[in-house]
């Protein structure tokens, strides 16, 4: 459990080569979860997310990097307090990266060690990414390797379709 990138307390880690949008929460969010979009009530015209859960037909849409606790990156765990929550409610606003580099949250054990270059995907553990399999969608690039189950590491968020 650690973050291998403790200079970075929140965003992106290069606002010039990043997407970075703000959107509604639909609970609480850890700093470093990936996210799923999810359907939006009729009252918002945000985009709606939630920790992403490895849910059949959901979409990962990016990374939670900051909100409206704006809390700071921890161990790669979990939240237990609004320390390491990007927001802590739904209806709060978070923001996330859809595009370049950031902290997530990994599993660098379960699913396999995660290597410099290697290809993510969601885990079913809520809000982590994992390595990507064979017919798996991949989400991002591994930028620093990982071989815990709960560390926090930087990955560079880059569509890259199904991985092969």
């Amino acid at each position: 459990m650690t973050n291998f990138f403790l200079g970075l307390a929140r965003g992106p880690i290069d606002h010039e080569a990043s997407s970075v949008i703000n959107v509604v929460a639909n609970g609480a969010i850890s700093m470093g979860d990936a996210v799923d979009l999810i359907a939006a009530p009729t009252t918002e015209l945000l985009p709606r997310v939630q920790t992403s859960d490895a849910v059949q037909g959901d979409v990962t849409y990016g990374v939670a990097v900051g909100g409206d606790t704006d809390g700071i990156y921890g161990d790669g765990t979990a939240a237990t307090d609004d320390t390491t929550r990007a927001t802590n409610g739904a209806g709060l606003g978070v923001v996330v990266v859809t595009q370049g580099r950031c902290l997530a949250r990994v599993d660098g054990d379960t699913g396999g060690a995660i290597l410099i270059g290697s290809k993510l995907t969601q885990s079913a553990t809520a809000g982590v990414l994992e390595l990507a399999a064979t017919g798996d969608e991949v989400i991002a690039v591994a930028l620093q390797g990982s071989i815990g189950t709960a560390d926090i590491i930087a990955v560079d968020i880059q569509r890259g379709g199904i991985a092969a």
